[in-house]
Formats: C-alpha cells, sequence, structure tokens
C-alpha cells in the first residue's frame, strides 16, 4: 500500500504547490502594478490564480468573518498535506500515520491561511478612512479655505479616531482662517469636505 500512497500524495502535493507558487508570484505582480496596495482576494485569480469576486461558497466561522474553505486555503492544504504526508511516509513507512500526518499538517496550513487574510483585511479596513464618518465632527483650519468653493484648504479634523489633515472647501462668501473653528458638514467633491464656520448662525 505503500508505493501506491506515495504515488497519489506526490500526485496530490506537487500540482498544489505549482499552483501555490503561481498564486504568490500573482499576488506579488498585482502588489508591484498598483501604487495603493490591496489586500489579495483569498480565492484566487480567476477562481485559482487571483480574484474571484463571484465566489461565494466561503464557509465563515461565526461573525469572525473567518474564511476557512477557500481556493487558496484548499491549495495550502494539499500542497502542506501532501509533502509532510509524503515525509511522513518516508520515515515511519506506516501508512496511517503518513494520512493523520497530512492531515494534521493540511489542517494547520488551511487554517494559517484563513487567518493570515483575515489579518491582512483587517489592517486593510483599519486603513481605510471612511470620510463619511468626518460629517457633523468639528476641526481646525489648518491652511486657508478659500470662499466660495473657488478652492480647496485643509483642516484638521479627527476621524475614526485618529487626527487626519484633509481637503477641505467651503460655501462662505468669505474664506475661512488658520485657526477658525469649522464643522463639517458634508464630502464636496471625491474626499474633500465642505466645512462652514461654527459661528455660522451668529454671523447671519
Amino acid at each position: 500500500m505503500l508505493d501506491p500512497l506515495k504515488s497519489v500524495l506526490m500526485c496530490v502535493a506537487i500540482p498544489a504547490t505549482v499552483i501555490m507558487i503561481l498564486q504568490t508570484i500573482m499576488i506579488f505582480v498585482g502588489m508591484a502594478g498598483h501604487s495603493d496596495v490591496d489586500v489579495p482576494d483569498d480565492n484566487g485569480i480567476d477562481g485559482v490564480f487571483g480574484n474571484d469576486s463571484s465566489d461565494t461558497s466561503d464557509f465563515h466561522v461565526g461573525d469572525s468573518g473567518l474564511r476557512i474553505f477557500t481556493v487558496r486555503g484548499m491549495v495550502a492544504f494539499f500542497a502542506v498535506g501532501g509533502w509532510a504526508g509524503l515525509s511522513a511516509l518516508s520515515l515511519t513507512q506506516n501508512a496511517a500515520a503518513a494520512i493523520v500526518t497530512a492531515l494534521i499538517f493540511g489542517t494547520i496550513a488551511l487554517l494559517v491561511v484563513a487567518w493570515f487574510f483575515k489579518w491582512a483585511a483587517s489592517l486593510n479596513e483599519s486603513g481605510t478612512l471612511q470620510m463619511d464618518s468626518a460629517i457633523g465632527r468639528m476641526g481646525e483650519v489648518y491652511i486657508t479655505v478659500p470662499p466660495k468653493m473657488s478652492g480647496s484648504g485643509k483642516v484638521n479634523v479627527i476621524i475614526q479616531g485618529r487626527l487626519t489633515e484633509a481637503e477641505a472647501m467651503t460655501n462662505q462668501d468669505r474664506p475661512l482662517k488658520y485657526g477658525e473653528a469649522v464643522k463639517v458638514v458634508d464630502i464636496a467633491v471625491g474626499n474633500t469636505l465642505l466645512v462652514e464656520p461654527i459661528g455660522k448662525e451668529q454671523e447671519k
């Protein structure tokens, strides 16, 4: 039984390893081709080597969003499990021990991949500011904001718990000068904030 099992393990490990290497190369090629690096989707490119946003077959554990049974995870399972089984087979000459070893190490690889992409996705999410959350926040002018939407200045405002220097415009008839307290009332163009002086009602 040892020779057939060895052949099966090799047929599993070698193609899976090749695919895993190609996946890794595609990740770094994708990173090099984008100035803003996004966390690569763990479903693989076109289902195997890259992104496939239509894949809804991932298994989620509870509310954690941990995606276990993804293409990339299964490739790691077969690659690591296959080589671990082959190593155990060569050391013990025991088929049962080789199968158990392959399953254990394959499962560990599957979980490691799932946790890695969950961690990477959380870093990406925490590093992306949602400018909409600034609406209603108070801030302070850092660089004068020109009047009547004629240009942009900069304001310091706390967004998602961090002090952020953001582009800002205003529809006021006068410029908003350095140090002036303002309130974010909307998003103007792109991620540019629309602000007004906090004392707007008194000015009227």
